[in-house]
């Protein structure tokens, strides 16, 4: 994964990070009706019990990591001065990171201490939800409600949005998030102040959490929003952006959290940081009351305009200011280059994008005033259509892995709960299915197709038409991972993981339930399946080996530790041996990987790796080929584990195969990929926005295309360079 540079302060043992929703009501609080909510769903909760008031206090706060003992004990700890303290709390906002891993037992703890509160607590989805044992943050949205919601209190509107992706640290904004936060925004009235919270920063320059900068900032321009919380950071910093207030609060499992006190249309916001001796409580934040005025207001952004051209090796930005400011430009989120201060009108800035790869890129104007920065964003292509065949927008982004039908279609999910078979040449869908909740990946068997979704369901469609044969619903933990086909007993049995840490056996004819097996912690990877066999991977740090006719287990391994290290990427099979990744372990000394007998689980060799290793495969070459999340492809023997050769380009996002060979893709941060071959390497700027799906390298007749898929909902197919 790509290092960022972390706010001051921040406690060092926090390394990865997104996933939750979560609605926590007490006993002596009226709860709205929020019953088991798929994770796509939006809601609006209306006024709050006692939301008449204009003067009234909330608490937000966030990164309580419960299931870490010292983290469990700071939060007790800050829960405990809330109730002695802080008396006019109306409600409280647990923005994201409640839990270390996402697990049952962790959100359990949470309610036990949220009991100790005299207000409802509501929460946000963190990257410690998804990035570890529920990466569609099925088992919170099953039990407690949206991922992004409204609500009315006093006379403020407050927005919580989801800021995540599954399985991935970087945060974004999904497009139909942001489409359902502008519908929200725009019902209501002109002069009501919002407040939005998420768990990643938003418009914070010292760091690149994550990719929605661009598109949230349009929305600020258009509505009253006064005030943006976020998390993530364990700090307390403010910062202003577009005109508004933003502000990091630092973690409840380091006994921190923020108090906000509301009177009418202003708020002012204070840190507190609690520990044995006392406490300390700051003002951080003061947003005085103002009337909101679409043509005389100092949040309105002085870049009235702005268009850019390029030719070459030269970019143009063409803007118009409607006051005085100091303008800075910044492509791809690098850094600055200064224009001085320039004068109420017309400007054209020329810049040299010699150093820039081809593809679509992004510019992003800086305007400082009086009221501090505002920005505006333009997309510019360098020459992309040298590669790009096709390019469209799903109005969603893709989840789940694609899984190629033939050599000339794909089938792939988004995040909006559909399910598209697509021509890999063409661009052209051949059907379209409302799976009504994001699927996990899917596998193909003769004309069928299954998949689990993150509702818990198992879904079989006709492969052809794009038709329903039989849905189950089995686990309300969700299905983040595809299953797979076993023959068992002249029948043919599917077997999935969830994030129950359980795995199925299905008939794939009917769906009845065969058998499951229970490992102790998340199956959020693909089983394979081998001579009677399913190996697979699990949070608890251990791999497994199950019989597929009986579910029976025949043998497992402790791999690494639960929280940071379990083997959870998908193995490979390969000559009877099964082969299986940690990532890196200071610890340990460094990542292990590691080749197992298939039949006796017997190890039959193992090496420790000087970085992280991630999904194991095959080549067409029969070499061990592995990902690095430093975005180098490393070869191994499978025979013995002897390197055989590595190929070097920049971080990656992608956590499965990098190809088949002889041709790779690595990279996928910021949008920039890296084709590789023995013979070649090229770099090449598919978006702006982040590739979280692995590529699919598709052989046509027409040549070697590869198909990309970005958080915004672009969907790109790419000619790999000769």
């Amino acid at each position: 994964m790509p290092t960022c540079q972390y706010p001051p302060r921040r406690v060092q043992r926090m390394l990865a990070l997104s996933f939750l929703a979560l609605v926590l009501m007490l006993s002596s609080f009226s709860k709205p009706a929020l019953s088991a909510a798929e994770p796509s769903t939006y809601r609006s909760l209306g006024v709050l019990h006692g939301g008449v008031r204009s003067r009234f206090s909330f608490v937000f706060a966030s990164d309580s990591h419960l299931g870490y003992g010292p983290a469990n004990r700071n939060t007790e700890l800050a829960f405990k001065d809330i109730v002695a303290h802080e008396k006019a709390v109306a409600f409280g906002l647990v923005v994201g990171d409640i839990t270390e891993t996402g697990t049952r037992e962790e959100y359990e703890l949470f309610k036990n201490l949220t009991n100790t509160l005299p207000f409802p607590v509501m929460g946000a989805m963190g990257n410690h939800e998804s990035k570890w044992q529920d990466p569609q943050g099925s088992l919170l949205a099953s039990e407690v409600g949206p991922r992004n919601y409204s609500f009315d209190y006093g006379s403020w509107h407050f927005v919580v949005l989801d800021s995540t992706y599954p399985g991935q640290t970087i945060g974004t904004l999904e497009p139909e998030t942001l489409k359902w936060l502008e519908s929200d925004l725009r019902a209501q009235p002109k002069t009501k102040p919002v407040a939005i919270f998420a768990h990643h920063p938003l418009l914070y320059e010292p760091s690149r959490f994550q990719d929605s900068d661009d598109v949230f900032a349009g929305l600020l321009d258009k509505f009253p929003v006064r005030a943006v919380f976020c998390a993530h950071g364990h700090s307390f910093i403010a910062w202003k952006g577009q005109g508004r207030d933003f502000l990091m609060t630092g973690a409840l499992m380091d006994a921190a959290y923020t108090v906000v006190e509301v009177n009418g249309q202003s708020l002012t916001a204070y840190s507190v940081k609690v520990s044995e001796e006392g406490r300390e409580r700051q003002k951080v934040l003061d947003v005085p009351s103002r009337y909101w005025n679409t043509k005389k207001d100092p949040m309105l952004n002085p870049i009235s305009s702005l268009s850019v051209s390029c030719e070459a090796d030269v970019l143009v930005c063409d803007l118009n200011l409607t006051e005085k400011a100091e303008v800075s430009v910044q492509i791809n989120g690098g850094g600055y280059i200064p224009f001085g201060s320039l004068e109420k009108g017309s400007h054209s800035l020329t810049l040299d994008i010699a150093g820039q790869a081809k593809g679509f890129h992004r510019v992003r104007v800086k305007a400082v005033t009086a009221n501090g920065p505002f920005y505006a964003w333009q997309e510019f292509g360098k020459s992309p259509y040298d590669l790009v065949e096709w390019r469209q927008n799903l109005g969603s982004a893709v989840v789940g892995e694609f899984l190629p039908k033939g050599t000339r279609q794909v089938i792939f999910g988004t995040r909006d709960g559909k399910v598209r078979l697509l021509d890999i040449e063409t661009g052209q869908p051949t059907w379209e299915y409302a799976a009504g909740s994001p699927w996990g990946g899917g596998v193909i068997d003769g004309n069928r197709l299954y998949f689990g979704t993150a509702k818990g369901e198992i879904i079989c469609l006709d492969l052809v038409r794009g038709t329903g044969i039989w849905r189950t619903t089995l686990d309300p933990s969700g299905f983040s991972s595809p299953p797979a086909i076993a023959a068992v007993s002249g029948s043919r049995s599917l077997i999935i993981g969830s994030s129950s840490g359980t795995l199925y056996s299905l008939n794939s004819v009917t769906g009845k339930k065969n058998w499951e097996y229970k490992a102790n912690g998340a199956i959020v990877c693909a089983p394979r399946i081998s001579d009677g066999r399913a190996v697979f991977g699990a949070w608890d740090g251990y791999l497994y080996c199950v019989d597929v006719e009986s579910g029976m287990g025949l043998w497992s391994h402790k791999m690494g530790r639960q929280v940071y290290y379990a083997p959870y990427l998908s193995p490979a099979v390969y000559d009877g041996k099964v082969f299986a990744t940690t990532p890196y372990d200071t610890h340990s000394g460094g990542a292990l990987l590691a080749a197992y007998d298939l039949g006796s689980g017997e190890i039959v060799w193992s090496t420790r790796w000087h970085s992280t290793l991630l999904t194991p495969s095959i080549s067409k070459e029969g070499e061990l080929t592995i990902p690095g999340a430093n975005g180098n492809i490393y070869a191994f023997s499978p025979v013995d584990g002897t390197p055989l050769w590595r190929m070097d380009a920049s971080s990656t996002l992608f956590l499965a195969s990098p190809g088949p060979g002889p041709q790779y893709v690595s990279g996928g941060y910021r949008g920039v990929v890296t084709f590789l071959t023995h013979e070649a390497q090229t770099d090449f700027k598919v978006s702006d926005a982040s590739l979280f799906v692995s590529p699919l390298i598709a052989r046509l007749p027409s040549g070697i295309k590869v198909l990309f898929a970005d958080s915004r909902g672009n969907l790109s197919l790419v000619r790999f360079p000769d």
